[in-house]
């Protein structure tokens, strides 16, 4: 069982965390072990496949992000 710490309960890769007025917030939860890394822009894969690696991450994002987070997450997946 899962238990809040610090204000952040994470669950099912979504991290929910409270907000200043009592009310709640959630984003993507990547677990601190977590290495990002994904398919190289530069390798030798078929483009669709770097495409679509892309593009379920930005899915992710928009749809497990609120909009105070979100573009903090889509920030982070142009730096990754």
């Amino acid at each position: 069982m899962e238990k809040e710490e610090e204000g952040h309960l994470p669950f099912l890769d979504i991290d929910i965390y409270r907000n200043v007025g009592s009310s709640l917030g959630h984003r993507v939860y990547r677990k601190p072990i977590h290495s990002s890394l994904y398919i190289h822009w530069d390798s030798h894969q078929k483009p669709v496949n770097k495409q679509t690696v892309l593009a379920s991450l930005i899915h992710g994002a928009t749809a497990l992000c609120d909009q105070d987070s979100l573009t903090q997450k889509l920030e982070f997946l142009m730096t990754v």
